[in-house]
């Protein structure tokens, strides 16, 4: 692969994104692009090109929990060639750094945050003629409320998993590289105030509590942002399993694919799509690590006063709107 880099100037802290939000690292595929711009050279260049008139009728998008699946759909899609593929970019992280640091709330009318928005979107899909795929971070959801509102011809689809497998999952992958406390103090302060609101009151210094407490937060946002939109249907780990083809096929159908691609792109799960990372399947199928029934009862206690519904021996989420198939 190729990548096209840009050195920043001496001096610049690459990791600020506060100072430098336009500083990416932007996966497509196996290429890395990074490049430091100031913001108001890189707006002055959208705005005089018109490339800021764009309704994102060229993106889709997939929203989702972590740990659900979501890394192997986009292995999926990225096998059909049919879209140029972004893999949790790091610069729509930056924003969500940026603006769940603002005092004002991230909701649909928040106009003075849009800008920032599109213009990262319209930088990571430069080429109106091609279409994207971007799956997310599981905390870019708190940018769910902006989305349709910068791009409203953006595709965008949801992920999701029964409580008790992602949390087992995240705590294998991730328990182990750092303290509770890091966890605590990086990702509670993102959710929105409410969600942070209900942790210190029911506050369970555990990293299982705190995995569920950040999985209900997403569930909740998505909840929330389908109340009076139909268009953002939600795929789950679960009807994946149950039957990969459906699954595949109207996953690709929400996405604009051809149903044509659905037999390659299921070749994707002849692999493990985390073979190469700290949490691929072989270093965490060996951990014996579990979430507690304890943790699993107060997420459900939690989840309702959120409007979270879960039943079941694996706490599925049983309220999930749009879903494909009603069965799952």
């Amino acid at each position: 692969s190729s990548g096209i880099n840009a050195e920043s100037q001496s001096g610049v802290d690459i990791h600020d994104a506060g100072k430098h939000p336009f500083l990416y690292v932007v996966k497509h595929d196996t290429a890395a692009e990074v490049g430091t711009v100031a913001r108001e050279v890189i707006v002055d260049y959208l705005r005089g090109s018109g490339r800021m008139d764009r309704d994102g009728s060229n993106i889709s998008i997939l929203h989702n929990i972590g740990r659900c699946g979501s890394t192997l759909v986009t292995s999926m899609v990225s096998k059909t060639k049919q879209c140029h593929v972004l893999s949790e970019p790091i610069a729509l992280m930056d924003v969500v750094n940026i603006l769940t640091n603002k005092e004002r709330a991230i909701t649909r009318d928040a106009v003075e945050y849009f800008h920032l928005l599109k213009e990262v979107l319209v930088l990571l899909t430069p080429d109106p003629d091609k279409k994207y795929f971007i799956k997310t971070h599981s905390q870019i959801i708190y940018l769910l409320p902006l989305f349709h509102q910068v791009m409203p011809g953006m595709k965008e689809a949801y992920m999701h998993r029964a409580m008790r497998p992602t949390v087992t999952s995240m705590l294998r992958a991730f328990s182990d590289m750092g303290p509770f406390w890091i966890m605590e103090k990086i990702f509670i302060p993102q959710m929105p105030k409410n969600v942070q609101k209900l942790w210190l009151e029911n506050r369970v210094a555990e990293f299982g509590n705190s995995i569920i407490i950040m999985t209900l937060a997403n569930i909740h946002l998505y909840l929330n942002e389908t109340k009076d939109r139909n268009d953002m249907k939600s795929f789950s780990y679960e009807s994946l399993v149950a039957d990969k083809y459906a699954f595949c096929k109207s996953l690709f159908q929400e996405l604009g694919i051809g149903v044509e691609h659905v037999d390659l792109a299921l070749t994707a799960m002849e692999k493990d799509s985390q073979k190469n990372s700290v949490i691929s399947k072989a270093k965490t199928g060996a951990s014996k690590v579990e979430v507690t029934e304890e943790a699993l009862e107060w997420g459900k206690t939690i989840g309702r006063t959120l409007g979270v519904e879960m039943d079941g021996h694996d706490y599925r989420i049983s309220n999930i709107q749009h879903s494909w198939n009603s069965q799952t």
